[in-house]
């Protein structure tokens, strides 16, 4: 979103308040050293919570859930929508496409960026938790947790082929972030780097196994780099057809390589591209636009329709859980009101 960049000061930042558009604006480098703590002191201008939503700024405190994890028994035969909240630290889940709410997760510690895999189970990154979990279909307790000691991770993505995770930190405990992969999804990761990019997103794999990460420089541009399948290093991606300011979604859905922007024609505005992808070049071929939406972080693509939250911190409405046609955008074809800061979205099919 389109505010005043104001002076801050470090107190430990949340590795979420870099993750969404709210306040946007080019930034020099400014990654924290050591702690994934949340507090981020700083001014808010015109009464907006954050610049870079999912802060936990003074006077809005973390909302946590303290109760147990509870899912409907029901949800194991159905399709179900899982749904991050970075800042009530807890995953909704939600029949799809019906959206009714079929059980809560919690536990967490930021949870954001989520991604499912052959057995449709669901990975979440637990941001300031440093690692990265994972949920059975319909399951209330994790079968598996990956340390991420690196940085703190927002992003992730299977690879079909091989099934291998590949997680996005946005920074690094000492520096700039970094992709992990987890070979097989499991053990001890890979790191691979690009060239010019600081902040690492999120990222998706196309039927080839090649991963695709959205991010930034350490300037606050936008930069899509690209690891291809068995190589050793990544590249930055070069876009034409159009401008994408704050970076989003990674999916690859059909013949194209879809990518989310927070800050869609550099207003309060959320959109999703699709691109087509040839080695290091894509050309921006087409644009779903969420209409009245402020903030869509990492929604979820499925065939003709797109699922996800809109964290409302630009006031049009209540933050909530919609569904979209895909790719005509538009007005929302099923709303709820629900959550404070939906971050990422996966679909788990029964």
């Amino acid at each position: 979103m389109i505010l005043t960049w104001v002076k801050y000061t470090l107190a430990g930042v949340s590795a979420a308040a870099f993750l969404s558009a709210c306040g946007g604006g080019q930034f020099s480098n400014v990654a924290p050293a050591g702690s994934g703590a949340s507090q981020l002191t700083r001014q808010r201008p015109l009464g907006i919570r954050s610049t870079l939503a999912a802060v936990h700024t003074a006077g809005f405190a973390e909302h946590s859930d303290r109760g147990r994890s509870w899912i409907s028994p029901a949800s194991g035969s159905s399709d179900l929508l899982y749904i991050s909240d970075a800042q009530k630290d807890d995953v909704y889940v939600y029949q799809y496409p019906g959206l009714t709410l079929s059980g809560t997760l919690t536990g967490f510690h930021e949870p954001q960026g989520e991604c499912t895999d052959a057995k449709d189970d669901v990975w979440i990154t637990d941001t300031n938790a440093q690692n990265v979990v994972e949920f059975a279909h319909g399951g209330t307790k994790a079968i598996a947790k990956l340390t991420d000691s690196s940085g703190y991770p927002v992003g992730c993505a299977v690879n079909t082929k091989t099934g291998d995770l590949a997680v996005t930190n946005i920074f690094g405990v000492s520096g700039a972030g970094a992709v992990l992969v987890y070979k097989d999804a499991t053990g001890k990761p890979t790191a691979y780097t690009n060239k010019g990019q600081y902040y690492y997103y999120f990222d998706g794999y196309d039927p080839n196994g090649n991963l695709y990460v959205s991010g930034r420089n350490d300037s606050g541009f936008y930069t899509l780099a690209v690891l291809p399948s068995g190589a050793s290093s990544m590249s930055t991606v070069s876009l034409s057809g159009g401008t994408i300011v704050f970076p989003g979604a990674v999916q690859w859905v059909g013949t194209s390589l879809v990518l989310g922007d927070q800050q869609c024609g550099d207003a309060n505005a959320s959109c999703l591209y699709e691109a087509t992808i040839s080695g290091t070049s894509g050309k921006i071929t087409g644009a779903t636009r969420f209409k009245g939406a402020c903030d869509v972080i990492q929604p979820t693509v499925d065939g003709s329709a797109v699922a996800g939250g809109d964290f409302e911190s630009c006031y049009y409405s209540s933050t909530g859980i919609h569904t979209w046609a895909y790719p005509a955008g538009g007005s929302p074809t099923k709303s709820v009101t629900a959550g404070e800061e939906p971050d990422g979205s996966a679909i788990s099919n029964s």
